[in-house]
Order: C-alpha cells, then sequence, then structure tokens
C-alpha cells in the first residue's frame, strides 16, 4: 500500500452501511436522520437538468422536506471505496432509481466521505445519470479521475 492511511474492515463495513442509508432515509422522508447520511457542511449535487447545488445539512432537510411524493425510489450498489495519497476517501456507486410509473433510471453517485466524531458520513455528493440519456450539466472530462478504480488509486486501499 502506498499514500495515504488505509481503511479497516469497521472502516469499509461503515461506509457501505452511510452509503446504503441514503436511500432509506431519502425515500422513507425521514428527514431528521439526514446527519446520519451528511457532514453537517455537506455539498449535494444534481446534474439532471440545469443541474442544482445543496449546501448545508439544513438545506438537505428542507429538500428532503418539500420532494414530491412520486420523487424516484433509490437503490445503491456496485461501490467502489479508493483512498488517495492526502487520506481523502472516495466512493463511486451506481444508482438504480425506479420512477412511480415503472421506468428505470440508472447513473453515478460520486462521493468523498469524512469521519466524524459520529462516524463515516458523505461530506460531498454529486449525481450524474447514465440511462436513459438526459439533459444534464456536463462535467469536465478530467472530473472522474480521483474516481476511478485504476492501479494507482487501488493501490491505497487496504483489504482488511
Amino acid at each position: 500500500m502506498t499514500g495515504g492511511p488505509a481503511l479497516s474492515a469497521a472502516d469499509v463495513a461503515e461506509i457501505h452501511d452511510t452509503l446504503a442509508r441514503f436511500a432509506h432515509v431519502f425515500d422513507n422522508d425521514e428527514v431528521g436522520e439526514l446527519d446520519r447520511v451528511f457532514t453537517d457542511n455537506a455539498v449535494i449535487e444534481n446534474t439532471i437538468g440545469a443541474g442544482y447545488t445543496i449546501e448545508g445539512i439544513a438545506s438537505a432537510r428542507q429538500f428532503t422536506g418539500r420532494r414530491s411524493p412520486d420523487t424516484p425510489d433509490h437503490q445503491t450498489l456496485d461501490t467502489v471505496l479508493l483512498v488517495d495519497a492526502g487520506g481523502t476517501v472516495r466512493a463511486r456507486s451506481r444508482y438504480i432509481a425506479t420512477l412511480i410509473d415503472g421506468e428505470v433510471h440508472g447513473g453515478d453517485y460520486y462521493d468523498i466521505l469524512e469521519h466524524t466524531p459520529r462516524g463515516w458520513r458523505i461530506r460531498y455528493r454529486v449525481s450524474v445519470p447514465r440511462h436513459p440519456i438526459l439533459d444534464a450539466v456536463e462535467l469536465p472530462a478530467e472530473f472522474a479521475e480521483a474516481w476511478r478504480p485504476t492501479a494507482e488509486n487501488l493501490a491505497r486501499f487496504a483489504r482488511s
């Protein structure tokens, strides 16, 4: 292993739990539980259409509380964890979103996680649609490089 600190098996399990918890908390309107998923200063971006940015847990609570009853149901899967040389923990996950009419959309979550006194939380998330092809804000070509499971990035991840 090179670079930043290793993640323990307990860290990996807790991070996966945090990432999975998002769908349960958001889809079930558990606004008071968002602090079990995000840091207080989290930045959450979505690139669909013109895109939007939510800054801070208070704004995330307001957004979640206002969501439409026909908001898609979410599943988070196929997560890859990476730790860079500076110790930043990134997760790249696929999501599946089932719409109320049964149509299915999918995409990627790009997350940066932070270990807080309350445990692992998402500090930054951007949601990027893949299918169906939708109008979306285009991210810079190099954006995803830090989340790619390359040999160099994976060398910093301890499988313990």
